[in-house]
């Protein structure tokens, strides 16, 4: 496989698995796309590990592959994976965290092993390793953030990658995953095994309605510390402009457990190009 077809691929398996970031990745600067797609694709594969296998230990030893594989792209090695040497290439760029990569790795073995959520700390835990720690290396991919980047990228973490775990929630329950907090879901009147059971509830739509006011408070204070970066890094951000669209049809569907709560192309598209 050509350079051609590799950078490709990976725009395919970006586009596919996470139409939103790829969408937003049009925006910046050519130069930079292909390592954008490469970070978003590279994220992609791990959300997928724990559908792609049947056993924990299958999942671990695909997790243990993708360390061993960013240990080896990031030492200048070539691995023969389009996703592994596209995300080569973008480690080649100064100030990429490799920690944070090693991060996004880390945080999928709840997908493969725990697949039960016990509580907002946990589920904090994990949206800093997945949401938050992608929109800090795309941050990181686009130039040098400064100081604020962690914290910025810790509550757009929040308020996206909550927002897309509340609209995954009908296909993570039917395949007996949860990343809503089981505390709370028993502290009002409902579990995680209802849940799983496809028993949509009172309890249930309160700490949804709970995790939405969540991430809106998430997004205030991520808007406000991203405008405070520079231009360019903004770029990074801009999946943020779908989130109060999206927390307002999650608030409109009729059974959390069963709509995949959406919003239409043409708005999608507009609110990436104003966010800011």
């Amino acid at each position: 496989m050509d350079e051609r077809e590799r950078d490709e691929t990976v725009r395919r398996i970006a586009r596919e698995g996470d139409p939103d970031r790829a969408l937003a990745a049009l925006f910046a600067p050519r130069d930079a796309r292909s390592g954008l797609n490469a970070l978003i694709a590279f994220n992609v594969e791990l959300s997928r590990i724990a559908d792609q296998v049947s056993e924990p230990d299958l999942g671990a030893i695909r997790l243990q592959w993708w360390r061993d594989a960013v240990a080896e792209i990031a030492a200048g090695g070539f691995i023969g994976h389009p996703v592994a040497d596209a995300l080569g290439k973008a480690l080649a760029r100064p100030g990429l965290s490799h920690e944070r990569l090693t991060a996004m790795i880390d945080a999928r073995r709840f997908d493969i092993a725990v697949k039960i959520m016990p509580d907002w700390p946990s589920l904090e835990d994990y949206l800093a390793g997945t949401a938050a720690a992608l929109f800090a290396l795309q941050a990181e991919c686009l130039g040098d953030p400064g100081p604020g980047l962690a914290s910025a990228a810790r509550q757009a973490g929040i308020a996206y990658g909550l927002t897309g775990l509340m609209r995954a929630l009908p296909v993570h329950a039917a395949c007996g995953r949860l990343t809503l907090p089981a505390d709370a879901l028993r502290a009002h009147g409902t579990s995680p095994d209802a849940v799983l059971a496809g028993r949509t509830s009172e309890g249930l739509r309160t700490v949804l309605a709970a995790l939405r006011e969540k991430a809106r408070t998430a997004l205030g204070q991520a808007r406000r510390e991203v405008s405070m970066l520079d231009p360019p890094i903004r770029i990074a951000f801009l999946p943020l402009g779908l989130v109060e669209p999206y927390l307002a049809a999650l608030a409109n569907a009729r059974d959390p457990l069963r709509e995949i709560a959406g919003i239409n192309p043409l708005h999608r598209l507009w609110r990436l190009g104003r966010w800011g």
